[in-house]
C-alpha cells in the first residue's frame, strides 16, 4: 500500500541550553536523511518510530502539539499516528486533557536494552573517575540514525555549571565520540554510517571523507580522537571507542568541557592515558577482548 501521509520537512534542532555554556543538543528524533531514492525506505513506519523516540522514560507523558513540534510533522499527521501506536499498543491514551505515554507493548522491548544497562554499570565507575580527573564530563555514547546519543554522563563536581543532558545528540563529524564510533566499525559499516552522518551534518561526500581521513591519522598518532573547538568554538573533548560484545555495536567514552578548564594539553596529557586504561578495563570487565 502507497504511503499517503504527508511530507516530512527536516525536524528543528531543540535546544537544551545552560545558562553558562551554550550546548545545542538536540532531544528530537535525529533529522532525516534524504531517502527519496531508496523504495525500499518506509517512511510510514520512519514516523511511527519517531514518535516513540521521543519518550524519554516509561513515565513521560507527551501531547499531539509536543510530539508535533519534536518530530517535524503536521499535527494531523501525529494524530493518526497516535492513534495506530495507542491501537497497537505502543502508547496509552491518557485524558484531560489528551496525551500518550508509552504502553504495554513498549514496555516489552525493554529487557532488549538490558544489556546497554550491563554496560553502564561497569562503565560508570570508570566514567566518575575520569571525569574528576578531566574536570568537565565523561560520557557513554552511542549512535542514532545519523547522530551521536548521549547515553549516560557522570560529571566532575569541581565544576556543575555545564550540564550534557541524557539523550542529547550532537553531530556525528564534528565530534570526537563520533568520530571514535566510525574507526570502531568495519569498512561496510563505516560506510553507512559515514553516509547518515554526511547527510544530518548537511556536509559534501570528500569533506566527510577528508574528516574520516583525518580522524584516522589522529587515533594512530595518539591513539584516540579529538575536537577542540570543532563541534562548539569553547568545547574540547577527547574520544575511545569498545564493542560491548562481539555482536553489539560500539559505545564510546568520551571527555569533554569547555576550554578555560579543559584545554587540548590537559586531555592529550593527563586524561587521555586514563582514558586508555579504562577503555581496557571496561573490555575486560565485559569478557571482551580487545
Amino acid at each position: 500500500m502507497e504511503d499517503t501521509l504527508t511530507e516530512r520537512p527536516d525536524a528543528a534542532d531543540i535546544d537544551d541550553r545552560d545558562d553558562a555554556i551554550d550546548m545545542p543538543s538536540d532531544t528530537a528524533p535525529a533529522r532525516k536523511d534524504n531517502r527519496k531514492e531508496d523504495r525500499h525506505f518506509v517512511t510510514a513506519l520512519a514516523r511511527g518510530l519517531d514518535v516513540l523516540a521521543c519518550f524519554r522514560g516509561f513515565d513521560a507523558e507527551l501531547g499531539n502539539a509536543e510530539l508535533a513540534q519534536r518530530c517535524g510533522l503536521p499535527k494531523s499527521t501525529i494524530s493518526r499516528l497516535t492513534h495506530t501506536l495507542t491501537e497497537l499498543g505502543y502508547l496509552q491514551a491518557l485524558t484531560d486533557p489528551v496525551r500518550y505515554r508509552l504502553g504495554s507493548s513498549a514496555l516489552a522491548l525493554a529487557p532488549a536494552g538490558q544489556q546497554g544497562a550491563d554496560v553502564l554499570s561497569v562503565a560508570k565507575p570508570f566514567m566518575r573517575e575520569l571525569a574528576e580527573l578531566s574536570q568537565g564530563v565523561a560520557s557513554l555514547i552511542v549512535r542514532d540514525r545519523g547522530r551521536m546519543l548521549i547515553y549516560e554522563n557522570c560529571q566532575s563536581e569541581s565544576y556543575l555549571t555545564l550540564r550534557v543532558p541524557v539523550g542529547s545528540r550532537v553531530s556525528g563529524l564534528t565530534t570526537a565520540a563520533g568520530r571514535a564510533y566510525l574507526l570502531a566499525l568495519s569498512p561496510a559499516e563505516q560506510r553507512q554510517a559515514l553516509s547518515a552522518f554526511r547527510a544530518d551534518d548537511k556536509v559534501s561526500a570528500a569533506q566527510a571523507e577528508g574528516i574520516l581521513s583525518n580522524c584516522r591519522d589522529e587515533q594512530r598518532r595518539l591513539g584516540c580522537t579529538t575536537s577542540f573547538g570543532e563541534w562548539l568554538p569553547d568545547i574540547n573533548s577527547i574520544a575511545l571507542a569498545f564493542r560491548p560484545g562481539s555482536s553489539l555495536p560500539p559505545m564510546t567514552l568520551s571527555c569533554s568541557g569547555p576550554n578555560a578548564l579543559v584545554p587540548p594539553a590537559h586531555l592529550l596529557e593527563k586524561v587521555r592515558p586514563l582514558l586508555q586504561q579504562h577503555i581496557r578495563g571496561i573490555e575486560a570487565a565485559l569478557g571482551v577482548s580487545a
